[in-house]
């Protein structure tokens, strides 16, 4: 499994691009082994990415239990029953 072009090029999957759309928009950390099997990326780079990923996977997870308790508290002060 060649990691570039036969021009020299590396793959379009490996564009920094590409990668940090999958992490922030699409995959978050399942797109870590984009990361981790770059070849362009240094090391460095890679140990950054993966705790940006992590952080930001932990802030989206809490912001969604906050909006989703909020929601369930409004919907039990309207007396809605959605299922408790």
């Amino acid at each position: 499994m060649a990691m570039v072009e036969p021009d020299g090029k590396a793959k379009w999957y490996h564009s920094i691009w590409f990668v940090l759309l999958m992490l922030f928009v699409v995959l978050g950390p399942f797109g870590l082994p984009l990361v981790w099997r770059n070849p362009t990326l240094s090391r460095g780079m890679k140990i950054s990415l993966t705790v940006l990923t992590l952080v930001y996977t932990v802030l989206l997870v809490v912001a969604t239990f906050r909006a989703v308790s909020d929601l369930l508290g409004d919907a039990g002060s309207l007396r809605l029953d959605l299922g408790r």
